[in-house]
């Protein structure tokens, strides 16, 4: 749990949630691959992540973001941390389902918490769980509303391999680099 609590802290420092920002701070820079962003802080805090990726989901109509999903590699503890956030509104009991287009469906991802900018997925997520996001292009993230419909939100997966790859390489060098 103490693992899993750092893990998030780490996500937490690079995903700011309320109002659903995308705009990069002063102190953040940012690099694009595909529908991914990987951010990087320059100001890193104890046993924090130095990089993150991302992708935001956006209304059509309205422009507001509607999900956020979010990965880091905690080069300390070898293991990678996913925050997804979803708006309000969907029965938590359901649970949230990733469905990989021509891959697994992954189920345990639970609702760990809600606040009043949306409900939040926060999980460790072994390197395994994210081959499938590594080998195809599209996914989404469903979940239940409030009358059981299902209401799926895309996950565009091109780029995710190669943000994946520099970011985890990044927070590696970072760690070491921290650790002379």
């Amino acid at each position: 749990m103490k693992r899993l609590l750092s893990g998030l802290a780490a996500l937490a420092l690079l995903s700011p949630v309320a109002g659903w920002a995308e705009t990069p701070a002063a102190d953040m820079e940012t690099s694009t691959f595909g529908a991914w962003t990987m951010r990087c802080t320059r100001q890193v805090e104890a046993g924090a992540a130095a990089c993150d990726m991302m992708q935001a989901v956006n209304n059509r109509d309205t422009g507001q973001t509607v999900m956020q999903a979010s990965f880091a590699y905690l080069a300390d503890q070898k293991q990678y941390v996913a925050q997804v956030v979803l708006p309000l509104g969907f029965l938590i009991s359901a649970g949230v389902l990733v469905r990989i287009d021509g891959g697994p469906d992954i189920t345990d991802w639970p609702v760990t918490r809600c606040e009043a900018g949306g409900c939040f997925v926060e999980k460790i997520i072994p390197a395994e769980t994210l081959a499938p996001f590594r080998n195809h292009e599209k996914g989404m993230v469903v979940v239940l509303d409030t009358k059981g419909q299902p209401q799926a939100f895309p996950l565009d997966l091109k780029g995710f391999a190669s943000a994946m790859d520099l970011m985890t390489k990044r927070n590696q060098d970072q760690a070491k680099e921290k650790a002379k």
